[in-house]
């Protein structure tokens, strides 16, 4: 997991050759994508972005998500998120089994911790991190990165 500014990610494009795509995208287009009635946006092979609105969850309610084949990066844009953590090799209660279809699995495990994500700021999920997103009230407007590991 890495959490950081969305101006100050210059560091991490060097991890992956679609990660620096991803987040020029994201610079270029934070103020104004979530202004826009697009939903899903394709940036190039592997990489595309979610504009979506989701209600939130309760803490006790949200249960964690792990993905396989890519890398989330999560954006909130009008109000704060708070998110779960833990790392992939402590989960064990599985909720929904592995879709390779979806690329996507819950579990039922106890966050190692929880952050709060404030707007203009992102963070990075790998496949091994699971987390539990859109904790809070009400609706969040927010951007997720898939980028194919």
């Amino acid at each position: 997991m890495i959490v950081a500014k969305i101006n100050d990610t210059a560091a991490l494009e060097a991890i992956y050759p679609k990660m620096k795509t991803a987040l020029q995208w994201l610079r270029d287009n934070y103020a104004t994508i979530h202004q826009t009635g697009v939903s899903r946006v394709d940036i190039e092979d592997g990489v595309w972005a979610n504009v979506e609105t989701p209600s939130m969850k309760h803490i006790d309610q949200q249960v964690l998500e792990v993905h396989r084949n890519y890398i989330d990066i999560h954006v909130p844009v009008d109000r704060d998120e708070m998110m779960g953590w833990l790392p992939l090799h402590k989960l064990g209660k599985v909720v929904t089994p592995y879709s390779t279809e979806r690329d996507i699995a819950f579990y039922n495990d106890t966050p190692l911790t929880h952050f709060t994500l404030h707007p203009s700021e992102l963070c990075i999920m790998t496949p091994l991190d699971a987390h539990a997103p859109i904790i809070g009230e009400g609706t969040i407007k927010k951007i997720c990165i898939k980028v194919e590991v």
